[in-house]
């Protein structure tokens, strides 16, 4: 048979539990306990070493990290039920100290955690580790402050100044106007004797005594004898004029009597002409100057009003002839009325007797108003103050009520009162665009200011809430409200205010419906019989969010403190670190986010917004305002307004998992996996898009892992979990999916529970609360080329509760001997660390490996450093039972010497020989007191240590590799598995390299099983005083069998690192089998 040889190049890929036949080489059966670092090779995996004693913990706490910087981490445990005890504990990464929890408002702050079925939703900000209870629903708490005056008041501004103008503000329906009469013509008569004669009369007095002109108004005055009633303003002129005439031509004849005096009788006389008689006849006409008003409904009245005046001792009639109907407010009851004069010659007119003669009206006049002038016009308080109206002008534009709406902002005055509140509807059948305004005084009180926006005021209503009754007895939950004609359906959300009785105020949903006045809703406390009064609001402005159902905080106090709080304004201190309240808008354009009413399972943080799952539904703050769920303003969109979104699918998508990757977020459901993204430079609602980009299951308990360029999730629905890796392309690409444990499907446990990675070691690790083995999943990329996909287990000591990873180590928490256990793994040895040792030269040596000092750590789990035999750490005693004998002294108390070992570092014992590699078991433990604290102790006999010895205590582990079988490979990785190949022997080349165990165990019982120990020390004598490893070394394993006879596997159970680099396989090969018969 012909001599063949092989070469394994290294062993760095892995477990693959694929027939042999078809393994990569470099994959193995098993690896436990073991690393495979592409730079130094397999090695023993890194110790643990002990942090910390975490005092206090339990086994059914939910465990969280607190990653701040790389100064600050911490542990954080809640236990749900924790009666009598802390609920959350706080510990130090760095050495496992407890950190002292205050609690802002006592225990009973505490509730909010218990009932807790599921772990928390915890994701932590600055110094804000923000804790959600899944099983918590999220409510409302109180309402927005009531407007002024209770929302009763309206603005009446005067907009236009006019002479002859009514003025007319009014509450309620609109009132009905008078019909009044202006005069359109009037006539005169001489009165005499009691009746009027006409306008003309005749007088014998040739003087026109009686002549002149006379102004007169129906209101009265000094020439007016008798005056009309209910009448206004009626002015006119009488005008009487005279004319003479002859009355009378008389004949005169010369006398014929003594005296010679003309006679008329003309008889027998000279006739000497005619004697003249003169009279005057006046005439009478009146003018009507103002038409005025006559306050008389009825006509026919009107017409019949007259005055009597009296001029040159004459007395004349003025009488209306005509009227013409006016519509008019005046001496209408129950309305604010004024009116200008009629023009400048009866009177002037300003802005500031208009409004005082309102303020004046309405004071006295308009029931339930007080008027108050501020700046333009009247600001209108009261009961009835709300429906004040205005009427007057042409076309009742000489005036505006601005009540709790206006139709621009615009429209609103300059200056108003202090708190006043419009609500602005930009389009008059719309409610979407509505929002509301508050004026802010400039001295707070009243005058000039501006108006900024504000939230709907609760109460702020055009119709009145109703009010009813309600009754409920003791021990029952049900609360039965009588409002006459309700209106409302099962469901509806309602504000009840307990206006008598003991209910408690707040929102509430019909439960049933019993009639068209009765309906019934569910209270929480049922212990007591209560009834009374009720007011119903429909459509109530709650404040904000209840922050007692809202997540609450674990804060960072920078002090080496904590304190867990309630996020309230009352309790914010100096920062603004609390739920905000709605400021702007109403239930229309600023609902409350989806959440509400619901439980937050998930948060997270992505792209500066604090994000929450609910469900199915992803909501996300206003961007560096985390505690903010409201929009930024009402008036318009904003890019900084929140994001809500709901996952749409054919299947249930109840997101269980958020991951922010630079694409965007991906989300998890059971059945499919989302990504929120924008293609913008803005992340805003504008531009957010949810997209589903895979429909693969993903485990609900076992949080993915961002790789760095990819992710990796779990699903669990076979026997055994399985893993995928999906490479996000682009946004309109679907992702490339990969499954990574295609080569181990029975290797992951279907139980696991917890996922933990570091992407720049290039490490995933899963594992199950409560077991000892954990897996790891480790990757090398090259660019875009996988080097490395290696699956491995690691067996702890104690069972793991917890495990993370930060910087470059992996952490786990253990119970382990009763006690909790902070345990740290160092992928690279820390030169300054005290419990590492140096191998080869001096740091400084350049050249071959020999001469190329490294560091290393003992393998030792729970690694504890005694430095000083002499000082605190450790002591010596020598008690005579026991020749010699050491104490150390360790930070922690064990159970019993199992696996409990110590490895001599440097120094040596007391008779001055080298303790460096000296490896021994414990032969005793115990505990003991010091100033307080309880220490461990642990005893090792025949050995008596030098004070300046430095030794590390903790358990020993064990690594197990196991080989496969090899086959004869012909060329890319194809292998002759037809012919019969004998292997003589297996070198190993090996880098840092300690005791192991090669163990060859052939196929059939009957044949002797065989195991090679290979020291690990050098040769030569200089090398006494270093531990028993070496920087490079061969090995050869003789085999002396057919390839597929035997199974060959490496143990390491001594607590030094080795690594395995390469080997190769030498032997014979027949290309004709021989089979046996």
């Amino acid at each position: 048979m012909p001599a063949v040889n092989q070469r394994i190049p290294n062993f760095l890929g892995g477990v693959s539990q694929q027939p042999d036949k078809i393994k990569f080489p470099g994959q193995l059966r098993v690896c436990d306990n073991a690393v495979p670092d592409i730079t130094f090779g397999l090695k023993k995996r890194p110790p643990a070493e002990f942090v910390g004693t975490l005092s206090g913990a339990t086994s059914t706490g939910h465990w969280y990290e607190i990653l701040r910087d790389g100064d600050e981490k911490y542990l954080v445990q809640i236990t749900p039920a924790n009666s009598g005890a802390m609920p959350i504990r706080v510990w130090d990464l760095a050495d496992g100290t407890e950190k002292s929890l205050t609690n802002s408002s006592g225990d009973s702050l505490f509730s909010y955690l218990s009932g807790a079925t599921e772990p928390y939703a915890v994701t932590t900000i600055q110094d804000y580790t923000l804790i959600a209870n899944p099983q918590k629903t999220v409510g409302t708490t109180g309402t927005t402050a009531a407007p002024i005056h209770g929302g009763d008041y309206s603005y009446a501004r005067l907009d236009t100044v006019a002479y002859n103008t009514e003025y007319i503000l009014y509450s309620g329906s609109a009132p009905t106007p008078n019909t009044y009469y202006r005069v359109t013509s009037v006539k005169v008569d001489r009165m005499s004797g009691g009746s009027a004669q006409g306008p003309t009369f005749d007088d014998t007095n040739e003087d026109q005594s009686k002549s002149g002109t006379l102004t007169w108004s129906f209101s009265g005055g000094s020439a007016v004898t008798s005056g009309a009633t209910n009448c206004e303003n009626i002015e006119g002129s009488l005008q009487v004029n005279g004319n003479s005439y002859i009355a009378s031509n008389t004949a005169t004849y010369q006398g014929s009597s003594a005296s010679g005096t003309p006679s008329t009788s003309g008889t027998g006389d000279e006739f000497l002409g005619y004697t003249q008689n003169y009279d005057v006849r006046y005439t009478a006409t009146v003018t009507l100057q103002d038409g005025g008003l006559i306050k008389e409904t009825n006509k026919t009245t009107a017409e019949n009003k007259f005055i009597d005046v009296t001029m040159e001792g004459e007395t004349y009639r003025i009488s209306v002839e005509a009227v013409e109907p006016v519509i008019t407010y005046q001496d209408v009851s129950g309305i604010a009325y004024f009116k200008t004069p009629k023009n400048p010659d009866n009177g002037t007119i300003s802005m500031a007797t208009i409004l005082q003669g309102l303020q004046t009206s309405v004071n006295s006049s308009l029931a339930n108003v007080t008027a108050e002038v501020i700046g333009s016009g009247l600001f209108l308080y009261g009961s009835e103050a709300s429906g004040v109206n205005f009427l007057g002008g042409a076309v009742n534009e000489n005036m505006s009520v601005i009540g709790q709406k206006a139709q621009d902002i615009s429209r609103l005055p300059a200056m108003c009162k202090q708190g006043y509140v419009a609500q602005v509807s930009n389009a008059a059948d719309l409610d979407t665009d509505d929002y509301y305004v508050k004026f802010e005084a400039n001295n707070g009180v009243s005058g000039s200011g501006s108006w900024e926006e504000t939230v709907r005021p609760n109460g702020f209503t055009d119709t009145v809430a109703p009010t009813g009754t309600y009754s409920g007895s003791a021990g029952a939950n049900i609360l039965f409200i009588s409002v006459t004609s309700h209106g409302y359906s099962v469901g509806d959300e309602l504000y009840l205010n307990f206006t008598g009785g003991s209910g408690e105020d707040g929102i509430y949903n019909i439960d049933t419906v019993t009639n068209s006045n009765t309906f019934t809703v569910i209270r929480t406390n049922s212990t007591g019989a209560t009834s009374g009064n009720v007011q119903v609001a429909a459509d109530p402005m709650l404040l904000g969010l209840d922050p007692a159902t809202m997540p609450h905080a674990l804060v960072n106090n920078r002090d080496g403190t904590f304190t867990f709080k309630k996020l309230d304004e009352a309790t914010k201190g100096t920062t603004e670190n609390y739920w905000k309240n709605r400021v702007v808008g109403d239930n229309i354009s600023n609902p409350f986010p989806t959440f509400n009413g619901s439980q937050i399972q998930q948060m997270f943080f992505h792209r500066n917004r604090l994000g929450m799952i609910s469900g199915e539904q992803i909501v996300l703050s206003q961007p560096g305002q985390y505690f903010n769920f409201g929009i930024v303003s009402a008036i318009s969109a904003s890019d900084d307004n929140p994001i809500d979104i709901t996952v749409s699918d054919v299947k249930p998508a109840f997101i269980n998992h958020t991951l922010p990757i630079n694409k965007g977020l991906m989300m998890f459901s059971d059945n499919g996996q989302f990504m929120l993204f924008t293609e913008s430079d803005i992340f805003s609602p504008k531009t957010a898009r949810l997209k589903k980009i895979a429909s693969y299951e993903c485990d609900a308990s076992i949080q993915p892992v961002d790789l760095g360029t990819s992710i990796l999730f779990t699903s669990n629905v076979s026997a055994y979990a399985r893993a995928f890796e999906a490479t996000i392309v682009d946004d309109d690409t679907p992702p490339n999916i990969l499954e990574q444990t295609r080569v181990v499907p029975e290797f992951l446990p279907k139980d696991i529970t917890k996922s933990t990675n570091s992407a720049a070691i290039g490490i995933t690790t899963y594992g199950k609360k409560g077991d000892s083995t954990v897996y790891h999943y480790k990757y090398y990329n090259a660019g875009n080329q996988r080097e490395q996909s290696a699956w491995y287990s690691w067996t702890l000591t104690g069972t793991m509760q917890h495990m993370l990873y930060t910087g470059g180590s992996f952490f786990t928490v253990t119970l382990h001997d009763g006690t909790y256990k902070l345990g740290r793994h160092e992928y690279v040895a820390d030169a300054n660390a005290n419990r590492t040792y140096v191998l080869g030269g001096s740091a400084s040596d350049v050249g071959s490996p020999i001469k190329t000092a490294r560091w290393f750590e003992p393998c030792l789990d729970n690694i504890d450093i005694a430095s000083n035999v002499a000082g605190s750490a450790q002591t010596v005693s020598n008690t005579g039972d026991v020749p010699e004998k050491t104490v150390l002294r360790i930070k922690y108390v064990p159970a019993n010497t199992t696996d409990l070992f110590m490895v001599g570092l440097s120094g040596n014992d007391s008779d001055g020989n080298s303790i460096s590699g000296t490896v021994r078991q414990a032969d005793a433990v115990g505990s003991e007191v010091v100033s307080g604290v309880t220490y461990g102790t642990v005893t090792f006999n025949n050995i008596n240590l030098h004070s300046a010895a430095k030794v590390a205590v903790g358990y020993k582990y064990t690594s197990i590799i196991e080989l496969p079988t090899y086959y004869l490979n012909v060329g890319q990785n194809a292998y002759d598995l037809d012919g019969e190949l004998r292997i003589s022997g297996i070198n190993f080349e090996m880098g840092v390299s300690g005791p192991m165990e090669f163990h060859l165990s052939p196929q059939y019982a009957d044949m002797d099983s065989y195991t090679q120990y290979e020291s690990g020390m050098l040769t030569n004598s200089s090398n006494f005083d270093k531990p028993p490893a070496t920087l490079e070394k061969s090995v050869r394993v003789p085999i002396q069998k057919k390839n597929e006879k035997y199974t060959l596997q490496i143990q390491i159970p001594d607590p030094f690192s080795t690594a395995l680099i390469s080997a190769s396989w030498d032997g014979n090969y027949n290309t004709k089998r021989h089979v046996r018969r």
